[in-house]
């Protein structure tokens, strides 16, 4: 193990591990999309709006340009870690875009 990995299983009491979904989400405008299932070992993750529109991202499938966090177009992005905001880190998360789709780049830091 390297001195991160070391610190990070100290911090966190478990080791942990990185997931980059392979190929980006699709956040639609139509309807709300989820973003991250409901994962109680997700410790942290960061979602990147690839897009050229705004979207928006909350705790249910209600998310709307008046109901939600606002992420920026063209690498606008949003990040939670347990140890800053507790369990909603690892809550279910669903985003919808404003006015076009968008691509949309996770990486999951998680309990391994």
């Amino acid at each position: 193990m390297g001195a991160l990995s070391d610190y990070v299983q100290k911090k966190f009491g478990v080791s942990t591990r990185a997931i980059q979904d392979p190929v980006t989400v699709l956040c639609t405008f139509a309807a709300s999309v989820t973003l991250l299932q409901n994962n109680p070992d997700r410790l942290g993750f960061i979602v990147v709006n690839l897009g050229a529109t705004a979207m928006y991202v909350a705790w249910d499938p209600t998310v709307s340009a008046t109901h939600g966090i606002y992420i920026a177009p063209n690498g606008g992005s949003f990040s939670m870690t347990a140890d800053e905001d507790g369990e909603l880190a690892g809550w279910e998360l669903y985003g919808i875009a404003i006015t076009s789709d968008n691509d949309i780049f996770i990486v999951e830091m998680e309990a391994a």
